[in-house]
């Protein structure tokens, strides 16, 4: 077997082999590595910030539909409560209308009773004089 000779030329030659070789591992395999997960983290980044943005905007939306649930709400609220009272006013007025054409009705009715009243008292009245003139003669006679 042979032996292993150890010179400085060597280890020097291997020292200078081992520098290039690792310059050249960094250059071509560990630097893009880096460069691809420096972007990786930065998209990953991105990302985040741009979940964060679209969660706070999903809170905001969630928060203005809510506010404008309730103003709707009370705006609801208003035109039902104007509505019963214009509905409220309206039929007041429909009743007084009614109570007052009933009135006059009533009042039309009561002189036609009356006027018939009269005329079948006037009738009577007359038939009797007829009569008591008739029995007036007949007792004269």
């Amino acid at each position: 077997m042979t032996e292993l000779i150890i010179t400085w030329q060597g280890l020097l030659f291997e020292a200078a082999a081992f520098l290039i070789f690792t310059y050249l591992l960094n250059l071509f395999l560990f630097k893009p590595i880096r460069d691809i997960l420096k972007k990786r983290n930065e998209i990953i980044g991105s990302g985040n910030e741009n979940q964060k943005y679209f969660e706070d905007l999903t809170d905001r939306l969630k928060r203005d539909a809510e506010e404008e649930k309730k103003k709707l709400k009370t705006e609801i609220n208003k035109i039902k409560e104007t509505c019963r009272k214009d509905g409220l006013a309206e039929a007041g007025l429909i009743i007084s209308s009614a109570k007052k054409d009933a009135s006059l009705k009533l009042n039309g009715i009561i002189k036609e009773f009356d006027e018939e009243k009269k005329a079948i008292i006037d009738y009577y009245k007359s038939r009797s004089e007829e009569l008591a003139n008739s029995i007036y003669k007949k007792i004269l006679e």
